[in-house]
């Protein structure tokens, strides 16, 4: 049989002539190492709880990828399995941790899936103390990332949101705002840096109105953006006000409740973040309120690709419905979790952690290319913005306009 060394050599080789995975890391000679039979990788995904719905189209992605990996490993001919363990965090970022600690416990050295800022979070210390990789695709507080760290986010950080949701709403003519924000780590970061952008083109922001997570009743909130809309209204006019939330689904409880109560707030445009782009809940609870108020939310757009189609079509056939970028992006933290560890030549989290940037770096995916800077961060991702429509006797989210990171720039596509 041949040595793990040579065997490894040929992977790198066969990735440069071409294997369709995207991967275009030039050629190196990997350390001998011990890669043989099973390696374990965690995933962990939110399969109950708030974020249900997208670890559903994120456990067909990464599915996918432990299929495709697998596939790839046996055509180079090494001898070795990727075994993927599924765990569900319930949403809850301490049962994330309870299930890291599990995985360790079977000789896991990298996790990945969709571990949000929270999860991070309540992670973090553990993983980098017992030296265990995160790769994750669902977490962009701008704080956690940390150069020299365990955890790597393919997706951009927060601020480029924020400045996004800034631009977007300056150049649509509005300069005074109300700002609706859960209190989670990923929204409060939006919302702080779209509030220092707006307020730096020369915007007003009316209100800053935060809410618990779990909240059911939103009177009081309600009414806190009414005063302030109201008064803005009556000073500049309706279509100088908006209302930027910054939520997840629960905002079509917000709605709702707004409707029943004749709100004055949905006199004025609304804007959310990407936790409610494409959201379902949001057409089915309170699509009507949300067309009335031509709420607009964006999120990181793939670049069309064929790895893209295909991982799209897979998802579209098994669930019904299109992979969101979150779910693209984990089928690739898969992909970049198995290549490191076979550029590693060992299942080792240290040296794995050593190799991710330069794997990261030379690959390209169904996202797209997942350049990392210092801290372990995606680099950048263009935005599409979504708004909902009634289109015939449905309810739909509407592609409307596109933000190009490179640029800093709006174009509008209807």
């Amino acid at each position: 049989m041949q040595s793990t060394k040579i065997l490894i050599t040929a992977v790198l080789i066969a990735l440069i002539v071409g294997v369709g995975i995207g991967y275009v890391i030039p050629m190196r000679l990997a350390p001998s190492g011990s890669l043989s039979g099973e390696i374990p990788i965690g995933i962990l995904l939110p399969l109950t709880g708030d974020f249900a719905s997208y670890g559903a189209r994120g456990k067909a992605c990464v599915e996918l990828a432990e299929s495709d990996t697998n596939s790839f490993v046996q055509s180079a001919g090494l001898p070795v399995t990727f075994k993927f363990y599924y765990e569900d965090t319930e949403t809850k970022a301490d049962i994330t941790l309870q299930k890291v600690q599990t995985l360790a416990a079977k000789g896991v050295k990298v996790v990945t899936g969709l571990l949000s800022s929270a999860d991070i979070q309540a992670i973090k210390g553990y993983t980098d103390t017992n030296k265990i990789v995160v790769i994750t695709p669902f977490s962009t507080v701008a704080e956690l990332g940390v150069a020299g760290d365990y955890t790597f986010r393919l997706i951009p950080h927060d601020d480029m949101e924020g400045i996004a949701l800034a631009r977007l709403l300056y150049d649509l003519g509005f300069r005074h705002v109300a700002i609706l924000q859960r209190k989670d780590p990923c929204d409060i970061s939006i919302a702080h840096m779209f509030k220092e952008k707006f307020e730096e083109l020369g915007g007003e922001i009316l209100v800053y109105v935060e809410y618990e997570p779990g909240t059911t009743e939103f009177t009081s909130e309600l009414q806190s953006l009414e005063n302030a809309v109201a008064s803005a209204i009556s000073q500049y006019g309706a279509d100088k006000v908006a209302v930027q939330t910054l939520t997840w689904e629960d905002l079509a409880m917000v709605l709702a409740q707004a409707k029943a109560r004749n709100s004055i707030t949905l006199s004025v445009r609304w804007f959310g973040g990407d936790a409610v782009a494409l959201s379902k809940i949001i057409l089915q609870d309170a699509g009507d309120v949300a067309a009335q108020t031509q709420l607009l939310a964006g999120f990181y757009y793939a670049p069309e690709s064929p790895k893209k189609t295909k991982v799209v079509n897979y998802v579209k056939n098994k669930l019904g419905e299109e992979p969101d970028i979150y779910s693209l992006i984990a089928y690739d933290c898969a992909w970049v979790a198995t290549l490191s560890i076979l550029q590693a030549g060992v299942n080792n989290g240290e040296a794995i952690q050593k190799i991710i940037p330069y794997v990261a770096n030379n690959y390209f995916g169904a996202s797209g290319w997942t350049e990392l800077d210092e801290t372990g961060d995606r680099t950048g991702l263009d935005i599409i913005f979504y708004q909902v429509k009634q289109v015939d006797t449905e309810y739909k989210w509407v592609v409307v306009a596109k933000y190009t990171a490179a640029t800093g720039s709006i174009a509008w596509l209807t």
